[in-house]
């Protein structure tokens, strides 16, 4: 899905898991130290998958408190699971890369 910018080669789908605006990883190939280019886009597309897997998790939840079906918590689970889904498909497509510049 993501290639190093230095190098062109594929970077790990596990390491690209833990990739946050905060941090940086390391491409196994060349050791550059890669990070999130757009920043604004990563952050705007956790808020609103956020956000959306919350609302509607909260009233699921809620009708599965006044109701005891099970229906609600497999559809919660099935939700949340498909929110994290796109919010990882969404992120492939829109965040970009960029090598992390070194400081002495």
């Amino acid at each position: 899905m993501f290639t190093c910018p230095k190098c062109g080669n594929k970077l790990p789908e596990r390491k690209l898991m833990f990739l946050t605006n905060l941090n940086a990883i390391t491409c196994p190939t060349c050791l550059a130290r890669v990070q999130v280019k757009n920043k604004k886009t990563s952050s705007l597309i956790g808020g609103i998958g956020g956000g959306v897997g919350a609302a509607l998790g909260a009233v699921l939840l809620f009708y599965w408190l006044r109701t005891g079906e099970v229906f609600y918590l497999v559809f919660i689970t099935a939700l949340l699971f498909n929110i994290a889904f796109a919010g990882w498909w969404t992120f492939g497509i829109l965040v970009q890369l960029e090598v992390k510049s070194q400081r002495l």
